[in-house]
């Protein structure tokens, strides 16, 4: 009995492929998923996070001095400095050139004025900068520059999430979160001189009230991330049940962040998280400012985009902060170099938010 031509072809079809042929397809599926924003901008920046952690836990001591400044000294060249110089590109991508110019005029003026503030108030320059922090890191995860989303949403994730971030190193590290903040409030005495203020060489914070500061935000996350949950309860509907799948997300992820700074020194845990969770999953965004929708790019490719498009303003401070570094620094430590690039954020951050939230009340005109 002879089996007919569809059946032959059918068990043909059935047969187990070869290792060498399984190979190539397992290989063309996994080249194509490592394209996939996904992989790069989602599972990535939690591989690495919990790398860190495990690497903290591994360790077992305090994070050294040498190594708790290395994600600082990676983001002055990679992601963490050229997502915030991009902002001049962004600018000139999105209005016409003389209006760019003028928006840009108020933007270099609102840094000038805060470096002056910080200059001859720097304890109180910190303090700000911590609720600025609060609200930035929150709002920009969760706004992803949809306006649409009110007042009172970006201000429950921004306690929920940024009180994670900022928070838990506070709570955990106070001892060492002053002696950074006193290392930082130093950095000024050069200027003070310049503008007859006295030096400032003693700790502007105890211990107890960064650990309070920092116990207080832990407890605004907690009632935020309460709120974030029971908010859609009791998700019967297909949107509230998608909203709740996405907060579990959220959650797990600064679960993990919160984790990394509990174990991890609050320089180093911040720094980890700035670079390859905050500054880095920026990219995408960034990048569409200037590609066509139309052009399907590599999520690398979109990487490179950014910082070609951040060099106008990049180089600049390169060259300032470089020159501050010789100037400032005996024996060009590259601790103080790292905390010169975080004074850097301290001073642009404010400039930079004002800048992104006025454009997204504007209507485009480049």
């Amino acid at each position: 009995m002879t089996a007919s031509r569809g059946n032959v072809e059918m068990f043909t079809t059935d047969q187990p492929t070869s290792p060498k042929v399984l190979f190539r397809s397992t290989f063309r599926e996994l080249t194509s998923l490592m394209s996939q924003k996904t992989l790069w901008f989602s599972w990535l920046p939690l591989a690495l996070i919990s790398t860190a952690i495990f690497g903290s836990f591994y360790c077992a001591q305090v994070t050294p001095k040498s190594i708790e400044v290395i994600p600082w000294l990676i983001a002055l060249f990679f992601v963490g400095m050229p997502h915030g110089a991009a902002d001049l590109a962004v600018l000139q991508s999105k209005k016409k050139s003389t209006e760019a110019l003028t928006a840009f005029f108020f933007y270099l003026l609102c840094m000038g004025v805060i470096s002056i503030i910080y200059v001859v108030a720097p304890g109180m320059s910190l303090v700000g900068f911590i609720i600025l922090s609060l609200w930035h890191f929150g709002n920009t995860e969760t706004s992803g520059g949809n306006v649409s989303i009110g007042l009172y949403d970006r201000l429950v994730a921004s306690c929920a999430k940024g009180g994670v971030v900022l928070g838990m190193p506070l709570a955990t590290w106070p001892n060492a979160t002053a002696s950074v903040s006193t290392e930082l409030i130093t950095l000024t005495n050069p200027a003070r001189a310049v503008f007859g203020l006295p030096m400032l060489d003693s700790q502007l914070f105890a211990a107890n009230q960064v650990a309070i500061t920092g116990s207080v935000l832990l407890s605004f996350a907690a009632c935020a991330w309460l709120i974030i949950f029971f908010q859609p309860f009791p998700y019967r509907k297909p949107a509230e049940k998608k909203q709740i799948r996405r907060s579990m997300n959220d959650f797990f992820q600064y679960s993990l962040i919160g984790i990394l700074e509990f174990v991890a020194s609050p320089l180093f845990g911040i720094g980890i998280y700035f670079l390859v969770f905050h500054s880095w999953k920026q990219m995408p965004a960034l990048a569409n400012n200037f590609l066509s929708p139309s052009l399907a790019t590599h999520p690398l490719q979109q990487v490179f985009v950014v910082h070609k498009a951040a060099l106008p303003l990049l180089v600049p401070t390169w060259i300032l902060l470089g020159f501050t570094w010789w100037s400032l620094s005996d024996g060009l430590d590259l601790r103080d170099l790292a905390l010169l690039s975080l004074l850097v954020y301290l001073i642009v951050t404010p400039a930079h938010e004002i800048l992104c939230s006025w454009l997204s009340t504007q209507q485009e005109t480049a």
